[in-house]
């Protein structure tokens, strides 16, 4: 009986000392901070998928269209549809035909998009002679743009290394600590690479003068 009764006491200990093993350790501070570090890597690094996006908005009205974009977050894109009317769309949509972040623009295309857009500077400034007929220099393919890794050392406003498309990268000037849209009218082709818009820049602030809100007048050919 002694020996039955030992038996079972080592069993019991063997299962006590298992059981504490399995326990996971406290995580340390150390090991807390490096958590919280990639998980705001992965918010940083994750081309918007985790913005929030009920922070920011489309404004669309009149005829030809205008749309304001709230493109304030300095980490966020703001992905519009033009083929939906100018929408704003949520980040896990995959038809979006511009994308904003502060002054940066990009297409559905290259290292911006998986999907086949594009954009393109007419090289005129009359929004309204733009047509099917008449896209000027838009007229050859090759003038046709896809989105890039560009960058531009600060000169006054801002350093941007990040993904946007060539046509549309000096879409403004700056003079003064002001930022004015230049008049160049482009055409940008849709992600479904066949729907085609012409597109003018207009303003890049608020009516409160806030910057961060580019606004644009755009029509579809």
């Amino acid at each position: 009986m002694r020996i039955k009764s030992l038996s079972i006491q080592v069993i019991f200990t063997f299962m006590m000392l298992t059981l504490i093993m399995c326990i996971p350790k406290e995580q340390s501070s150390d090991d807390a901070a490096i958590a919280l570090f990639l998980l705001s890597s992965e918010a940083v690094n994750s081309e918007g998928l985790n913005c929030k996006l009920q922070e920011q908005s489309t404004i669309t009205q009149g005829s030809p269209t205008t749309t304001q974009v709230n493109a304030t977050s300095t980490r966020c894109w703001m992905l519009v549809s033009l083929e939906r009317s100018g929408i704003q769309l949520g980040s896990n949509e995959k038809d979006w035909d511009l994308r904003f972040k502060r002054f940066v623009i990009g297409t559905n295309s290259g290292t911006s998009g998986s999907e086949k857009g594009a954009a393109c500077d007419t090289g005129l400034t009359d929004f309204a002679v733009i047509s099917v007929a008449n896209k000027a220099a838009c007229n050859t393919e090759s003038n046709f743009k896809i989105d890039s890794i560009q960058s531009q050392d600060g000169a006054g406003f801002g350093n941007v290394n990040d993904s946007a498309n060539t046509a549309l990268f000096n879409w403004y000037n700056y003079n003064n600590t002001t930022l004015t849209a230049k008049a160049n009218v482009y055409i940008v082709r849709g992600s479904n690479g066949s729907s085609l818009f012409k597109l003018q820049m207009l303003d890049y602030y608020s009516s409160a003068g806030t910057s961060g809100y580019p606004q644009f007048r755009w029509a579809k050919l």
